[in-house]
């Protein structure tokens, strides 16, 4: 579960924005990661993405310009969380 919410993370908002195949694939493991309670990082996505790194980075830059995803900044060489935006604040 998203730790933001008491449902699960996925909005079908998605759907409906034009945006690739692969930006709403990554939308979805990004949801699927946050329902186990997992922390969405790098790490954590490229376990299960299909693509190359720079391909998931790739995408990961697409969702946070669509307001989708938040990038936390990790302390002390950490790497970066993202966690899911609400939806109202989706461009």
């Amino acid at each position: 579960m998203n730790p933001n919410s008491a449902g699960p993370a996925m909005s079908q908002k998605i759907f409906s924005m034009n945006l690739g195949v692969e930006t709403v694939s990554l939308y979805l493991l990004c949801c699927a990661v946050a329902d186990t309670g997992a922390a969405i990082t790098g790490t954590a996505l490229e376990d299960k993405w299909n693509g190359s790194r720079s391909s998931l980075e790739h995408e990961l830059q697409l969702l946070e310009q669509k307001n989708i995803l938040c990038r936390q900044e990790a302390a002390a060489g950490g790497e970066p969380v993202y966690q899911i935006a609400d939806e109202k604040k989706w461009a």
